[in-house]
C-alpha cells in the first residue's frame, strides 16, 4: 500500500506500507479519489493539534469495496462508496443520546487516525456509504461538507424565510448557501474574496457581499429590513464583525475543528447586548445519507468548487504549491 504521508511539519513522502487484511467489521476500499484540503496545510505546515505524527494525510475520499470482513453486510466487492472522515466513539452520553456529532472523544480521519490519501484504506463498514450511480465520484468526495452544512441548518434551527449571514466563501460556506437556499431561507455570504463569491453567485446565491468593496453592516441592515439576521454563521474573517450581523434574539453558528492554533478573538458584547444563542458546530457526523441525497437530487452543485485534478503521484507537490498560494486552491482533488 502506498500513502502520502507527513513525518514533521514541512516534510511529506511516498511511503510504502504493510498490506493489511480486512478482518470483522474491517473493509478495504480501493480509494479512486481523495482532495487535499485546509486541514491538511496545516498539518503540514504544523498548525493543527492534536495530529499525530508521523500520518497519512486526505480527510476526504471516494473509492470501492475490495475486501470485506466476515462481519459486513452493509456493502459488497465491487460497491462504490464515500467514507465518513468522522470517527465517533458510541459510548459518551451525545453518542449513547443519538447527538454523535457531539461525541466527546470525536475522532477525524487524517487527523487523529491516518486518512485516505493512499491507493487503499482499511476502515469499519460503519463509515462507509455506498453512493447511487447518478452521484459522480468527484461530486461525492464533497459529501462530508454538505453533512457540515446541515448540521450547521440544524444547530440553528433556521427556518423559511430567514437570513442566514454566512461569513466566509468556503467549500462549507458555498455549500451552506446552496443548502439554505433548499430550506426556503435566504443566505447572505460575505467574503473578501471576489472570485468566490462569483462562484456562489453563478450557483444561484443572490445576495453576496464582498467586505472590500461594501460596507457589509450598511447591505445587511438593508437586505434584512433593518432587524439584522436572525441566523449567522461564521467561518473565517472577523467573529466580532459577524456577531454585530445577528438580530437582537438571533443564533450564531460558529464553524471550525478543535485544535487549530490560530485563536478566535472578538468583542463578545454582542452576545450578551443581543442576547445571542451560539453554538460551535465542527462535523456532520451521521449525516453523509442526507448529503448524498441531497448531491443525487442536485440539489447542491459541488462542480465549481474544484479548483483542480492532480494525480496521485503529484500529490506531494500539489500540497507544497496550495500551502505557497492557498487561495489558488478551493478544492485540489487527487485522482488515485
Amino acid at each position: 500500500m502506498k500513502a502520502w504521508r507527513v513525518f514533521e511539519p514541512g516534510k511529506v513522502r511516498l511511503e510504502s506500507l504493510p498490506a493489511r487484511e480486512a478482518e470483522g467489521r474491517l473493509v478495504k476500499v480501493k480509494i479512486t479519489y481523495s482532495v487535499l484540503s485546509e486541514t491538511d496545510r496545516l498539518i503540514y505546515t504544523g498548525k493543527l493539534t492534536p495530529a499525530v505524527l508521523p500520518l497519512t494525510l486526505g480527510r476526504q475520499a471516494v473509492g470501492m469495496v475490495s475486501e470485506t470482513g466476515s462481519e459486513v453486510q452493509s456493502v459488497t466487492r465491487g460497491d462504490r462508496v464515500v467514507i465518513d472522515p468522522y470517527i465517533y466513539c458510541g459510548a459518551c452520553a451525545p453518542c449513547k443520546d443519538g447527538r454523535v456529532s457531539e461525541c466527546v472523544e470525536l475522532k477525524m480521519y487524517g487527523v487523529q487516525e491516518d486518512g485516505f490519501l493512499s491507493d487503499f484504506a482499511l476502515v469499519s463498514a460503519d463509515h462507509l456509504f455506498k453512493l447511487p450511480d447518478r452521484v459522480k465520484d468527484t461530486d461525492a468526495i464533497f459529501a462530508g461538507h454538505i453533512a457540515a452544512a446541515m448540521n450547521i441548518i440544524s444547530k440553528l434551527s433556521l427556518q423559511k424565510g430567514e437570513h442566514l449571514v454566512i461569513v466566509g466563501a468556503s467549500v462549507i460556506g458555498i455549500t451552506l448557501a446552496q443548502a439554505a437556499l433548499y430550506y426556503q431561507a435566504i443566505p447572505i455570504l460575505v467574503d473578501a474574496r471576489q472570485d468566490r463569491l462569483d462562484i456562489a453567485e453563478n450557483l444561484g446565491v443572490y445576495y453576496c457581499v464582498n467586505s472590500v468593496n461594501e460596507d457589509v453592516h450598511k447591505k445587511i441592515f438593508a437586505l434584512t429590513g433593518g432587524n439584522m439576521a436572525e441566523a449567522v454563521c461564521y467561518i473565517d474573517g472577523s467573529l466580532a464583525r459577524s456577531l454585530e450581523f445577528a438580530a437582537t434574539g438571533g443564533r450564531v453558528a460558529i464553524f471550525g475543528w478543535r485544535g487549530t492554533k490560530t485563536e478566535l478573538s472578538a468583542a463578545f458584547s454582542p452576545i450578551f447586548s443581543k442576547q445571542l444563542s451560539v453554538f460551535g458546530v465542527c462535523n456532520g457526523a451521521k449525516l453523509m445519507p442526507a448529503a448524498i441525497n441531497m448531491l443525487a437530487n442536485k440539489t447542491v452543485s459541488v462542480a465549481p468548487l474544484v479548483s483542480t485534478e492532480a494525480p496521485f503521484k503529484s500529490a506531494g507537490e500539489l500540497l507544497t504549491q496550495s500551502v505557497e498560494h492557498p487561495n489558488l486552491y478551493i478544492k485540489a482533488l487527487v485522482k488515485m
